[in-house]
C-alpha cells in the first residue's frame, strides 16, 4: 500500500498522473493546434484538461491530511507546523512568480496570480485549518463558501455593469480582478484573471474536499471500505455538481461551485480507481512514470514551464529568417509527415517525455525535493 517515507501508492500515482497531464496540455507542438480534449473549454462547460488542476488541488489536500496529522501525532508544536507551511506555501507562491516573469524583461507588468500562487494559497489555508481546526467545522466552511461565492456571483450586481452576469468581462469576478490586480492580469485575457481574486475561494474548498476525504479515507481500516468510501461519494459529489450546473454553470475560468463539486467527485473517483488497481489488486506495472512525476510533482511543473520558455527564447536561423526552437521543431514533426495535430501532440509528448526522464532519473535515486 505505501512507498517509501510511507507515502500513499495510489496517492503518487493519481498526482503524478495530473502532472504529467497539466505538461502535456500545457507545452503542444504549437497552442494553434490540439486535439479538443486538449483544449481548456471556452467558457462553460468542462473537458478533460479543465479536470487537471483541480484534481492536483485535491489532492494536495488530501495529503495534507497525511503529514500534518502524522506530525501533531509525534509531538511536533503547532508553531513549528505553522512555519513549516508558511514558508512551503511562500515558496511555491514565489515560484509562481517566477515563472509568470521570466526571462524577467517585464517585471513593471508581471502577472501576480497563477497556477502555482493559488495551489500556494490554497496549501496555506488547508494546513491552517487542519493545525488549529476540527474536520466538522471545515464541513461548515465549505458549505458557507460554495454558497457564499455562488450568491456573490449570481445576485450581487456588477459596478459600472449593472445586473449581475456570468459573462467572461463583466461578471464581479472579473470586475475585482480588473480593480484590485489591474494590469497585473493574464496577458491573453487581459481583462480578467483565470487564476484571480474572487475565484480562489471555492478553489480553498477543492482542497478542503480533499482534506474531508483524505481524513475519512484514513479512518477507514478496510480497504474495501476505502474503496467504496471514495466511489459512492465521488459520484455523489458528481451527481451535485451536474445537479448544481442548472443554476450556476461549470465553469473552470471561474471556478464555479459547481465546478468544484463535479471535479472533486471525479477525483475521488479516479483516485478509487487507481486505489483498486495499484493497492488492491496490486496491479502496478504502469504505476512507474506516474510514481516519478508525483513524488516530485512542483519541481516537474515548475521546470517544464521554465523550459518551454528557454525553448521559445532560442532562435533557429532558416531561410526566411530567425524563428524560434519552439516553431522550428514544430515545422520538423511535419517535415516527418505528421499533420499539425499530430505534430503539436507529438512535440507535447516529446517535451513530457524529456520530463519524465528527468524525475525518472531522481525517482531512481529516491531524490525527493521537499519545498
Amino acid at each position: 500500500m505505501k512507498t517509501t517515507e510511507n507515502r500513499i501508492l495510489s496517492l503518487d500515482i493519481f498526482r503524478g498522473l495530473t502532472i504529467m497531464s497539466m505538461i502535456i496540455v500545457n507545452t503542444p507542438g504549437s497552442w494553434s493546434y490540439a486535439y479538443p480534449i486538449l483544449r481548456h473549454s471556452e467558457w462553460n462547460g468542462c473537458t478533460p484538461t479543465d479536470l487537471v488542476f483541480p484534481f492536483f488541488i485535491f489532492a494536495m489536500g488530501f495529503s495534507a491530511v497525511l503529514s500534518i496529522n502524522k506530525r501533531l501525532q509525534k509531538g511536533v508544536p503547532k508553531q513549528k507546523l505553522v512555519f513549516q507551511l508558511i514558508r512551503r506555501s511562500a515558496i511555491i507562491f514565489l515560484l509562481g512568480l517566477i515563472i509568470n516573469s521570466f526571462p524577467f524583461n517585464d517585471l513593471a507588468n508581471i502577472r501576480i496570480p497563477g497556477v502555482l500562487q493559488r495551489i500556494a494559497i490554497v496549501n496555506l489555508i488547508c494546513g491552517l485549518f487542519l493545525i488549529y481546526s476540527d474536520i466538522k467545522r471545515i464541513w461548515y466552511v465549505s458549505i458557507v463558501l460554495l454558497s457564499g461565492y455562488w450568491a456573490l456571483m449570481t445576485l450581487v450586481p456588477v459596478p459600472d455593469f449593472g445586473p449581475s452576469n456570468l459573462e467572461p468581462t463583466t461578471n464581479l469576478a472579473a470586475w475585482l480582478d480588473r480593480l484590485i490586480i489591474g494590469k497585473h492580469v493574464w496577458e491573453y485575457t487581459k481583462l480578467y484573471d483565470p487564476e484571480g481574486i474572487l475565484s480562489t475561494i471555492p478553489a480553498i474548498v477543492s482542497g478542503f474536499i480533499g482534506v474531508l476525504a483524505g481524513n475519512s479515507f484514513m479512518k477507514l481500516k478496510d480497504e474495501r471500505d476505502k474503496l467504496i468510501y471514495l466511489l459512492v461519494f465521488g459520484n455523489i459529489l458528481i451527481v451535485c455538481g451536474m445537479a448544481f450546473d442548472w443554476v450556476f454553470p461549470i465553469n473552470k475560468q471561474l471556478w464555479t461551485s459547481s465546478y468544484v463539486l463535479y471535479t472533486s467527485g471525479l477525483a475521488m473517483v479516479v483516485l478509487g480507481t487507481t486505489f483498486w488497481l495499484a493497492d488492491i489488486k496490486r496491479f502496478r506495472k504502469f504505476a512507474p512514470p506516474f510514481l516519478a512525476f508525483g513524488t516530485n510533482p512542483i519541481i516537474a511543473y515548475f521546470g517544464s514551464e521554465i523550459g518551454i520558455v528557454i525553448i521559445g527564447l532560442i532562435k533557429i536561423k532558416t531561410e526566411n529568417g530567425p524563428i524560434s526552437l519552439y516553431d522550428w521543431l514544430f515545422i520538423q514533426y511535419q517535415v516527418i509527415g505528421l499533420s499539425p495535430l499530430n505534430a503539436s501532440l507529438f512535440g507535447a509528448l516529446l517535451y513530457t517525455g524529456f520530463w519524465l526522464l528527468v524525475v525518472g532519473i531522481m525517482y531512481r535515486r529516491h531524490v525527493i525535493v521537499k519545498i
